[in-house]
């Protein structure tokens, strides 16, 4: 099993911001060569929105390459080398307000590791 805490190194602070038509995150592969290969799951919650939000359909950039996240399989893998950087970018009819939130992969497959899930803090900033 990967260390929660290395796990969480993958992502660049500072990158939750929203963009037109929703949100994105980065991520920033420092540890080792991983291949995805299934569909990511993820979840964002905070105090400035109403329960949880579970996002399955949104766009993974590799490499200036854009996948839909529900289209990862083992067939379709998404490969997430070292020195490489990922921008996930999810579809929400309003901006998430100012506030902190609570992100959770709560499913990320990979062919080398297995499922390493993991959560992080981060905030949107004005």
């Amino acid at each position: 099993m990967v260390n929660e805490d290395l796990l969480r190194t993958l992502f660049v602070k500072k990158s939750l911001k929203n963009v037109e038509g929703g949100f994105q995150l980065e991520m920033k592969n420092s540890i080792s060569d991983a291949t995805i290969i299934d569909a990511i799951k993820f979840e964002i919650k905070g105090d400035a929105i109403e329960g949880k939000e579970k996002y399955k359909d949104f766009e993974v950039i590799i490499n200036d390459e854009s996948i839909n996240n529900k289209k990862i399989s083992e067939q379709t893998p998404a490969e997430f080398s070292v020195k490489t950087q990922a921008v996930l970018r999810f579809k929400r009819e309003q901006p998430l307000p100012v506030g902190k939130y609570k992100l959770r992969f709560s499913k990320l497959l990979t062919e080398q590791y297995g499922d390493i899930p993991f959560s992080m803090k981060e905030r949107i900033r004005e």
